[in-house]
């Protein structure tokens, strides 16, 4: 369960074999030379970002070859200074950029590898000098840098190159790694609360979990952390571990699939209201709110998924359960939870955004430092959940097209989170826009608080009531149309209210059939310039 795999540009550990043998086998030749470049051109179209060793074997090889093919014709040695030149360059900086990452020189960097110091000479000539070095010298620095390729590169790789073949039963034990990541980050997320007071897993008392979470770190680490000796195992550094390797731990397709399953499954303890009950304070969930010795038990987990990107996921994980058939105080549950979290984000955005006034480098702070500048930024938010405060929320959060379909759908426990997520949006809302939308969800979650008297609702037989209670004659006509005329007074000008209805009938002086579509019967006779157009 230690090993992990990648996606490599060759066909099978066989095919990797050949281009070593051909490349390094004694006696060497120019078609073995050949045959190996042609295979590093191949493996270079499949995949245009290669190892640095392999990367650098191609750029020396393909100058070296065209150099041997031309012994038997004229050489341009102004075009093969070039070449070789610019193939050193490139594998000096390849072969070099990790020493020099840590802040060695080119020259010390060398002297680390053991590369010959007038390489690092020749590199400096090639790019600085007017003149190129001699061909001479290109030659040998070529074949020195051919011949610690082998045993820095090829050598060393050639004894871990092995096939792996993906099946059904592979994808299974992915899915288990993941399982067992999310359940090793819960466990040291829970080692890791205030109240528990565990800085070693030595100190865990129960002997079942101690060992589950050992099985848990070697299964996650392999042979990486000794776990012989269990007082040495802190929890402290178990976390910065895996936080160090979680991008090597993460890189699975569907991680986001069963990270959801295993966190909010039906054994799930951030659904699970027994653990709610038994580590918060008395009716605290009664009253729409998680208490902070809860929150705090997965404080560490959650700021490892903001970290790595995976809260998004985690949080439309979270709003599909409040939708699913399951109990309705895990679906509350559930709300809180996301109303939590979204808090949370948004005390990071404030946090970063005050930082980025003060013109403050957060870069290089450590976690209690950062934790201290915002309790001093922000002092009124006190033992509040906070999670990575180097990072924003997820872009996508701060989007009113993409939280659009969540506010807008039916939901009756939207009404616990929509404020905190409106409230992240990069372009806030008017205030009196977002009171809308938040009462338009509560009166969803709670129709009773809004219950009104009906009015009656009137129908089709209710105007035909009127009409019969109210006759109008009809006259005949030259044309086809028909005039129908009210038999009350022509003089009458207000409308008069039907008994019992809400339905007013207009004066019957005027001709409503024969009147031009978008006119009133008394603006047929009046000239356009005197109406009254809104």
């Amino acid at each position: 369960m230690s090993q992990y795999y990648n996606v490599v540009p060759w066909f099978n550990s066989e095919e990797w074999c050949a281009v070593y043998e051909k490349l390094y086998t004694q006696p060497q030749s120019v078609t073995n030379k050949e045959f190996a470049l042609n295979v590093l051109l191949i493996w270079k179209a499949r995949c245009p970002s290669l190892p640095s060793g392999i990367e650098s074997t191609l750029s020396l090889l393909e100058v070296h070859v065209e150099d041997l093919k031309a012994d038997n014709g004229p050489r341009n040695h102004q075009v093969l200074r070039l070449a070789y030149s610019s193939a050193i360059m490139r594998f000096v900086n390849h072969m070099l950029d990790k020493e020099t990452a840590k802040g060695s020189s080119l020259y010390q960097a060398a002297k680390n590898l053991d590369i010959p110091e007038w390489i690092i000479d020749l590199r400096h000539d090639t790019a600085h000098n007017n003149s190129l070095p001699s061909i001479e010298l290109l030659r040998e620095a070529t074949d020195i840098s051919l011949d610690w390729l082998l045993k820095n590169y090829w050598h060393k790789h050639k004894q871990h190159i092995k096939d792996y073949l993906a099946n059904k039963e592979d994808i299974i034990i992915e899915d288990s790694k993941i399982t067992t990541l999310m359940n090793f980050c819960l466990s040291l997320s829970i080692c890791a609360h205030s109240q528990c007071d565990i800085k070693s897993l030595a100190q865990i008392k129960d002997n079942d979990m101690r060992e589950s979470i050992i099985s848990d770190v070697r299964e996650v680490f392999g042979e990486g952390v000794d776990t012989s000796n269990v007082s040495a195992l802190s929890v402290t550094a178990l976390i910065n571990m895996l936080n160090m390797n979680a991008r090597r731990l993460l890189k699975g397709k569907n991680t986001s699939v069963h990270m959801n399953q295993a966190l909010l499954g039906e054994d799930s303890l951030f659904l699970s209201l027994p653990f709610v009950e038994l580590m918060g304070e008395k009716n605290a969930f009664k009253k729409n709110y998680l208490s902070k010795h809860f929150v705090q038990c997965f404080e560490v987990l959650l700021t490892f998924l903001h970290t790595n990107d995976l809260i998004l996921d985690f949080i439309l994980e979270l709003v599909s359960k409040t939708k699913e058939d399951i109990e309705f105080e895990k679906k509350k549950l559930a709300a809180i939870w996301i109303s939590e979290i979204l808090k949370a984000l948004k005390r990071s955005q404030e946090f970063l955004l005050k930082a980025q006034s003060n013109r403050n480098d957060l870069t290089h702070e450590k976690k209690k430092e950062l934790a201290s500048k915002y309790h001093h930024w922000f002092p009124n938010e006190k033992s509040c959940l906070l999670l990575n405060l180097q990072k924003g929320p997820p872009v996508e959060l701060t989007d009113i097209n993409f939280i659009q379909p969540i506010i807008t759908s039916y939901n009756p426990y939207l009404t616990y989170f929509i404020k905190d997520l409106l409230n992240l949006l990069q372009k806030l809302l008017p205030r009196p826009t977002v009171n809308k939308i938040c009462s338009l969800a509560d009166m969803i979650s709670n129709p009773d608080k809004f219950s009104t008297s009906l009015s009656k609702v009137y129908t089709v037989d209710d105007l035909q009531s009127a009409i019969e209670n109210h006759p109008v004659a009809v006259e005949e006509s030259d044309s086809d149309c028909v005039e129908i005329h009210e038999e009350v007074e022509e003089n009458t000008e207000e409308p008069q209210l039907v008994p019992g209805g809400i339905w007013r009938l207009a004066p019957r002086a005027h001709s409503w059939f024969t009147t031009p579509i978008g006119l009133l019967p008394w603006q047929v006779n009046t000239p356009i310039e005197s109406m009254d157009i809104d």
